[in-house]
């Protein structure tokens, strides 16, 4: 394992872009797995709830550098590129999320941290729901941005979906293929500016790697039920896949859940309207991770809502 600081995020004038955060001072550490070198990221009170944040496919650890801030005050966040990403490359073999979910739980084992919160936005909500799957007893709680089940059918649209897709990237020029998704992915200029360089990082056999491990991941259970508390946010504006319309499928068949639509953002509603997202998700963590003496003044305690 090695370790390092240093600052990942460039700053731009724009009040809604990219500048430092609380990943400046993260501590960086590394740990060899099967296929790659994975790298990860620890910030925040040492003896806090942990909280893990799993990226979306095609991007990195900064990809959540907004949110950081928010959660690092009142919990310990650890940030990680998920192997086949960022640091975490080469990847040797096949991108599988279950190999993924693995890694994770290596990081908690050399951290000696029983249970953590799992938060991630969509490929990274594949991971965390992986995780929670196989392992409850790690998952302290879930939430899921932008990222349908992965234990549901997706029923005749969405197996139509995920088989059409890679076909279809293999012959696309790279370069339209790559406009094409950050268009799809975000609302805003600045969340579109961001994704395209963590884009540009990748070569195509990368990039068609990840999409096929994410096309694999989903793995039908007739009957399950989330068993941790559960919290879904999409994009209003989300148009990628069936995603709004499996995750509002979620929440109704899992009544329980906290579910949320943030107006005006897309597939990554956490860059399109940070704010927003990062209120909900502390506020939901807050609730279920620390005891009511423990919470800011002033979060709410009581039950879920729905904003629609």
């Amino acid at each position: 394992m090695t370790a390092e600081s240093g600052a990942e995020v460039e700053q731009m004038e724009s009040t809604n872009e990219w500048r430092p955060s609380a990943l400046d001072a993260a501590e960086h550490a590394a740990i060899e797995r099967p296929g790659c070198v994975v790298s990860y990221w620890l910030t925040g009170p040492a003896e806090a709830p942990l909280v893990t944040l799993s990226h979306a496919a095609l991007t990195d650890h900064t990809f959540f550098s907004r949110m950081v801030p928010s959660l690092a005050s009142r919990f310990r966040v650890l940030t990680w590129d998920i192997r086949g990403h960022g640091r975490s490359r080469p990847l040797r073999g096949a991108l599988s999320i279950p190999e993924a979910a693995d890694d994770l739980v290596a990081i908690l084992d050399l951290l000696e941290v029983e249970r953590a919160a799992m938060v991630g936005q969509s490929m990274g909500s594949y991971v965390a729901q992986e995780l929670t799957f196989r392992h409850p007893e790690r998952a302290s709680a879930l939430v899921v941005i932008g990222g349908t089940c992965i234990t549901a059918d997706p029923g005749p649209l969405g197996r139509a979906l995920l088989a059409a897709a890679i076909p279809i990237a293999r012959v696309w020029p790279f370069e339209s293929l790559k406009r094409a998704s950050v268009k799809a992915s975000a609302e805003e200029q600045s969340s579109r500016e961001y994704l395209r360089r963590t884009f540009d990082e990748l070569t195509k056999h990368e990039y068609l790697k990840i999409l096929d491990g994410v096309a694999a991941s989903i793995h039908p259970k007739a009957g399950y039920a989330t068993p941790v508390p559960t919290q879904l946010i999409v994009g209003e504006l989300d148009g990628t896949g069936d995603i709004r319309q499996s995750m509002a499928a979620w929440a109704e068949r899992e009544r329980e859940v906290e579910y949320h639509v943030v107006g005006g953002a897309g597939h990554c509603a956490n860059l399109d309207r940070p704010d927003e997202v990062n209120r909900l998700v502390l506020a939901f963590l807050e609730r279920h991770l620390l005891r009511p003496r423990e919470a800011a003044p002033g979060a709410s305690t009581d039950g879920a809502e729905t904003d629609e």
